[in-house]
């Protein structure tokens, strides 16, 4: 079960440098992460707890056994629909240990927990998710692939789909190109901006049909073997627009130029700041409303946050991406996103889908 094992061993570890007597870990994602195993119990309680010098032990209801992982030092706390599964858990703390929680724990286990134990001293942990922002070989593995999909899915987008066709047909095809990969979940709502639904970066799908002479954004991934791809790309249908292409320029060096600032030792905040005094070069900087990019991996959006107010610097086996892009109101906006991994002097783009400008046909009816 490695590096299941490796990961628990480290999060023991972790939870002791920070000095916890206990945590609790109660995220799908984390569990997914540390035990191997997807875990859904629905409105049931599911807890781990971890404790340095102790058993790592598993608080689930009983009719979930066929769920619970076979990992070494891991004990198994069952609890039925008769029992009080927050009075399971408080036997095995104290008044005044220190019980770092997750940012995912239901409020209301909480209350109950502070009822049960009026002096335990609680406060949120991030221990896993900062192990999680550094990927082993096998996550990287993994995460190359789930972007070969996602590279494949897009090419055949620009291939296949027939045009004209609403944003809604489009994810639907979307969807039905990434099963024919073996991914039959998407890590999000694609994202499909016709014309002036692409200036808005977080555009709900709409049965807008697509017109002649206007841009197409589309933003997309899939869930291959529980990781996430992410990719984005923005096309023109119909003729040639230099007003378009001049601006998609902008975008593409920007965003080529931010990537090969990427190596360990950078804050993430000087390449949030390069992308923004780019555009501010050509008097678009308003343009850019959004962050320059996240982390990636069992969630779309996970761990780091590349944003010039924050300084934590770039570290080896990082994963994100890198998605500059600019958005005029009511006319159109253009994005280009790759997932990169942090190598020891530079990284690797996982995505290698064509970036040069590309004319759309326009079929007509």
């Amino acid at each position: 079960m490695e590096p299941y094992n490796t990961r628990m061993l480290k999060c023991l570890k972790l939870t002791e440098s920070h000095h916890f007597d206990h945590l609790v870990i109660s995220s799908s994602y984390n569990l997914k992460y540390l035990l191997g195993a997807n875990i859904d119990t629905g409105e049931r309680m599911t807890v781990l707890l971890v404790s340095p010098g102790k058993k790592v032990k598993l608080f689930i209801h009983q009719m979930f056994s066929d769920q619970v992982p076979i990992l070494d030092e891991l004990e198994i706390v069952y609890y039925s629909d008769e029992m009080e599964p927050l009075l399971v858990l408080s036997e095995h703390l104290t008044n005044h240990e220190r019980l770092g929680i997750d940012q995912n724990w239901l409020c209301s286990y909480l209350i109950d927990l502070l009822k049960a134990l009026p002096a335990i001293r609680i406060e949120k942990s991030t221990v896993v998710e900062k192990l999680r922002e550094i990927k082993d070989e096998q996550e990287i593995d993994i995460l190359r692939q789930s972007a070969r999909i996602a590279d494949a899915v897009m090419y055949q987008i620009i291939q296949l789909q027939h045009l004209p066709a609403t944003e809604r047909e489009v994810a639907g095809t979307i969807a039905s190109f990434f099963a024919e990969h073996g991914v039959n979940e998407l890590s999000f709502k694609p994202i499909i901006g016709f014309g002036k639904n692409s200036a808005n970066p977080h555009h709900t799908i709409s049965d807008q049909t697509c017109q002649i002479d206007q841009p197409i954004l589309i933003d997309m991934g899939g869930l291959f073997n529980h990781y996430c791809s992410d990719i984005t790309r923005t096309f023109y249908l119909g003729r040639k627009n230099q007003q378009f292409e001049d601006l998609y320029q902008i975008v593409k060096e920007t965003q080529m130029k931010a990537i090969e600032m990427v190596k360990p030792g950078v804050a993430f905040s000087e390449i949030d700041l390069f992308v923004r005094r780019s555009f501010a070069k050509w008097g678009y900087e308003q343009y850019f409303i959004h962050r320059t990019g996240h982390g990636i991996g069992l969630e779309l959006h996970e761990g780091v946050s590349i944003h010039q107010k924050n300084h934590d610097v770039i570290k080896p086996g990082m994963v994100f991406s890198i998605e500059p892009g600019l958005y005029v109101p009511d006319q159109y906006g253009i994005r280009i996103e790759d997932i990169v991994v942090v190598s020891d002097h530079g990284c690797e783009v996982l995505n290698k889908c064509c970036k040069e400008v590309q004319y759309l046909d326009f079929v007509g009816v």
